[in-house]
């Protein structure tokens, strides 16, 4: 079933900022202290000063931690020796993450690993651990672009210009009740169905000129408790879409592949729509259909 769920659940790279936000951060770098070359493995919850505690079940609640300014959100459920459990492991030894939001911004990405109970991450370092102390937390230093924030969710940041290493603190001011947490995709948020069990949601801001202003998807798959049967359902909310954009996904709609059942919604500023499949071979034709249909009527970066 793991085989079968990977050949649905993934999002083809139509987008730049989904490259950006949809892969797992496995970082490979280790904390460096020139003083020293003894390597040692670092028990994160031994960080001293204030650690993370807080949850997110979805990007609805989730945004509510990111600092202003996102881009993007990914959020993911993290499944016991999958690739990201994998990948998480060789660089945070004892960790057992069930969840990973990431959140996309211009100056880099933030990772939130959220923990199962009595995880005990560690990290390999060379010599001491090396901290930027900021309003009670010590931001641990992963190298000239890479700072992390212990607790739960552990907070992986990720800068892309290492002179400008603001974003862990950006992150810290809406911990510690400094600044208030994002609003940048509240709106479409707002018409997003509040569940916690899921494979993956991602939101985004569409690029300028694009016919729509931001996009919104959950996949999942669950048991029919009717027919008790595995069935998939993806749901997309497109924000602002205009006339053609609309006019495609309703063609979509009336065409839909064998017994698949496409449902649209339309309500305020969104076009709200429903894949709802028992047959996974039938369900991604529609999905890659949906998907072609955002990718066209999304205006491509430059290069």
């Amino acid at each position: 079933m793991q085989e079968q769920k990977s050949k649905w659940v993934k999002f083809g790279a139509i987008f730049a900022i989904l490259i950006m936000v949809g892969s797992a951060v496995l970082v490979g770098l280790l904390l460096t202290d020139s003083g020293s070359n003894k390597t040692t493995e670092f028990l994160l919850s031994d960080t001293p000063g204030t650690q993370t505690n807080f949850t997110f079940k979805n990007a609805i609640d989730g945004s509510k931690y990111l600092p202003e300014g996102v881009l993007g959100i990914t959020i993911r459920t993290i499944y016991s020796n999958d690739t990201v459990d994998q990948g998480l492991k060789q660089d945070f030894p004892g960790i057992e993450a069930d969840k990973l939001m990431t959140a996309s911004y211009s100056a880099g990405r933030i990772d939130y690993f959220s923990l199962r109970n009595e995880s005990n991450a560690s990290v390999t370092i060379n010599g001491k651990p090396q901290y930027d102390v900021y309003e009670g937390h010590n931001i641990l230093f992963l190298g000239p672009s890479h700072r992390l924030v212990a607790g739960n969710p552990l907070i992986l940041v990720t800068f892309l210009n290492y002179a400008d290493n603001s974003l862990a603190k950006r992150a810290v001011d809406v911990l510690s009740g400094k600044s208030l947490g994002s609003t940048d995709l509240s709106d479409i948020l707002s018409y997003a169905d509040d569940v916690a069990v899921f494979y993956e949601i991602t939101v985004f801001k569409a690029n300028d000129g694009s016919n729509y202003s931001k996009y919104y998807q959950r996949s999942s798959e669950f048991i029919d408790m009717t027919t008790l049967e595995l069935a998939f359902q993806i749901e997309s909310i497109v924000l602002q879409p205009n006339a053609e954009m609309k006019a495609d996904i309703y063609a979509l709609s009336e065409n839909a592949t064998g017994d698949n059942k496409i449902t649209i919604i339309e309500e305020g500023n969104a076009l709200k729509a429903y894949i709802d499949s028992s047959d996974v071979t039938e369900f991604i034709q529609d999905r890659d259909a949906l998907y072609e249909i955002v990718s066209v009527h999304t205006r491509q970066s430059a290069a």
